[in-house]
């Protein structure tokens, strides 16, 4: 074989270098994204999470009546945090776990 047709492969040798440092870059600001994203849930995690709903509030939430509410925490779905009164409280990262696992549909 003659090696001038080898020399016409080093311009496309460099372009697809160069394609190569461009998928690197674009694949480490992808990375980069979501790494903030999900510093970023955490710290609203940390924040939120503190918080508590009531019956009435999970309810409006989740767009259902009480008794389904009652039901589903027969059905193991969400249990409520037991204040040692009658009042029932839900943790919001539980009631984030249920939305998020899928026992929870069409969530506002």
């Amino acid at each position: 074989m003659n090696n001038s047709n080898f020399s016409n492969l080093t311009p496309y040798n460099n372009e697809w270098g160069g394609f190569m440092e461009g998928i690197k870059y674009f694949i480490k600001s992808i990375v980069k994204q979501s790494m903030e994203e999900v510093i970023q849930d955490k710290m609203y995690e940390n924040v939120v999470f503190d918080q508590n709903l009531t019956t009435r509030q999970l309810c409006e939430r989740w767009n259902i009546s009480d008794t389904t509410l009652l039901s589903w925490e027969k059905r193991g779905v969400i249990s409520p945090i037991q204040t040692g009164g009658r009042k029932k409280l839900y943790s919001l990262k539980d009631v984030r776990d249920a939305e998020v696992n899928g026992y929870i549909k069409n969530v506002a």
